[in-house]
């Protein structure tokens, strides 16, 4: 993630935060204490059973089958940008026809 792409993320979590906070604090009058512990609990406990369990763990819960291991190993194919209209003129010579016998297309002149 390059440094001004982070620089925007938080920006817009900021201006999210400062546009949801009233509402949210007005809809959680009296009792906000008690939600922010509840969610913090919940947090808490996916991240102690991904801990414990997870596969990375002694004993794993989740794991990847035998026959996926190692699928994503190779490279990913490389991107090759498709030829230029001159370069693939080069290749295939002026005086040659397409398949369908049309040979290049000379657009029109105004």
């Amino acid at each position: 993630m390059s440094h001004l792409s982070m620089i925007l993320s938080s920006l817009f979590l900021l201006t999210m935060t400062i546009y949801l906070a009233p509402s949210v604090f007005t809809l959680n009058r009296g009792h906000i204490l008690r939600n922010i512990a509840l969610w913090l609990a919940i947090f808490f406990g996916l991240a102690a059973f991904y801990q414990t369990f997870g596969p990375d763990s002694e004993h794993p819960l989740f794991t990847v089958p035998a026959s996926m291991q190692g699928m994503n190993s190779r490279e990913a194919p490389k991107i090759v940008s498709p030829e230029s209209p001159s370069e693939a003129g080069d290749k295939k010579g002026s005086d040659k026809k397409d398949e369908d016998g049309a040979g290049d297309f000379i657009p029109p002149k105004e």
